[in-house]
């Protein structure tokens, strides 16, 4: 499978090249994990390998560390998240090692409910039949603690009855769920990470740029087509956005009025030109994990043979940066309390104001299929700890939660270096990466801390 697939993904790009008018003898394949890339149908395995696994060992941790002996999910608990059944049911409810969800056993449709009931010695899956078979199951099993959605739930507090005095938000026991990823995930997230760097290190190259002829919706545009080709999904569309020293925005006739100090918007057309800094925000989606990456890119002056020296500076403050607010993930942590130790640290004075340690869990995709391969729903959620005040009503996440082991992070600090000649506001310079926080500590998953060259 593995040749077929490596021999499939060299035919696309062999083809695609040749729409181009590239020649194909002058490219490589993009790199080690491109041609390594899965099947679709191991890609999936694999994904039910790791539910399979969570529902062994995150499923009875959580529920003893938050001391719920029952809990019970909704179907109907969505209508606050943008998806339609809502993340949580999705992902909880059991499906077979093609990730088709078995039916109800009391017809011939998914479950409506989702029931987990902690027998001490493992974890007991039960599925009701309505809320008249919830109030018998309930009695019948006397928990002492009841774990349900606080959202609409007046039918469920009902048939409780004398045991809704016994609920508890369920809250944070999605998040907990949610977030917990196995080693083997974080692992993979690697691979996943490195695929997407190798995608932007030839994007931002000269096989792909040409000064003064390509432009920001091209390189947009070839991103998305790459990742097609290579049979990658996406979560957003491509981002690239310029940076300009204010010489070289007097100097050509681009639409640079339309910027923010000295960059563009991310919906502006500019051509590429010498002595442009590149800023890509673009993911790559393998394996249900999405990168959510910002790298940079610097495209050479004429008789330029490397970066300039300021920049590589700039960039090197900026990593160094990146670095300090690393340490200040400390097991237990709110995400106020690491943003409040960041804000007290003492930096460079080469910044264009204050940096701010910015951070989010990724997009994961954790969804099933129906019968028929229909999806559940199509879009990834975003739950667990962040660095802002919340995310919802489209997300489950909050500057509140506690820093755990096995979680996982779009890592975004927002830095600006003042460099002569760029302005009052500096080079932005924030790579964003995918981190993971383990019993190790804090991890780059495949950091890429230094220049692109377009040559």
């Amino acid at each position: 499978m593995r040749n077929a697939s490596l021999l499939t993904i060299i035919c696309l790009l062999v083809a695609a090249l040749s729409c181009t008018g590239v020649d194909p003898a002058d490219e490589e394949v993009v790199g080690e994990q491109a041609v390594n890339l899965l099947p679709l149908r191991e890609r999936v395995a694999i994904t039910e390998g790791w539910w399979q696994w969570r529902k062994a060992n995150v499923l009875p941790m959580i529920m003893r560390e938050q001391g719920v002996d029952l809990w019970i999910v909704r179907d109907d608990e969505a209508d606050k998240y943008y998806n339609n059944e809502g993340p949580v049911f999705s992902s909880l409810v059991p499906a077979d090692l093609r990730g088709m969800i078995y039916d109800s056993q009391y017809g011939d449709a998914r479950p409506r409910f989702l029931i987990f009931h902690d027998t001490g010695e493992s974890i007991e899956y039960i599925e009701p039949r309505d809320y008249a078979h919830i109030s018998e199951l309930v009695a019948g099993l006397d928990p002492k603690t009841i774990a349900i959605s606080q959202f609409n739930n007046e039918p469920m507090l009902a048939a409780l009855g004398q045991y809704a005095s016994r609920a508890v938000d369920s809250w944070t026991l999605c998040l907990r769920w949610y977030e917990t990823v196995s080693p083997e995930m974080i692992e993979r997230y690697r691979d996943v990470v490195a695929l997407a760097n190798e995608i932007i290190a030839e994007g931002f190259s000269s096989k792909v740029v040409t000064p003064n002829v390509t432009t920001t919706d091209d390189l947009n545009w070839w991103f998305r087509e790459k990742m097609l080709d290579l049979g990658i999904e996406h979560e957003n569309h491509p981002s690239i956005s310029v940076q300009r020293s204010l010489a070289d925005i007097a100097k050509y006739d681009d639409p640079m009025e339309h910027v923010v100090g000295a960059r563009t918007r991310n919906d502006i057309d500019v051509i590429i030109r010498p002595g442009d800094v590149l800023r890509v925000d673009t993911d790559v989606f393998m394996l249900g994990l999405v990168t959510d990456t910002h790298q940079y890119g610097y495209v050479l002056r004429e008789g330029e043979s490397e970066v300039p020296a300021e920049l590589v500076d700039a960039l090197n403050t900026a990593n160094a940066i990146q670095d300090q607010f690393a340490a200040e993930f400390k097991l237990g942590r709110t995400g106020k309390e690491i943003v409040a130790a960041s804000e007290a640290l003492i930096f460079p004075d080469n910044l264009a104001g204050r940096p701010t340690n910015d951070f989010h869990p990724p997009p994961k995709y954790m969804l099933r299929f129906v019968r028929d391969g229909w999806m559940l729903s199509t879009k990834t959620a975003v739950v667990g700890m962040t660095s802002g005040p919340t995310y919802a009503p489209t997300s489950i996440v909050t500057n509140d939660h506690e820093l755990h082991h096995n979680t996982l992070y779009a890592f975004e600090p927002h830095i600006d270096v003042y460099i002569d000649g760029w302005g009052e506001q500096g080079l932005e310079l924030g790579h964003g990466q995918i981190i993971a926080f383990t019993e190790d500590g804090f991890q780059f998953l495949n950091r890429a801390p230094d220049w692109h060259v377009i040559d």
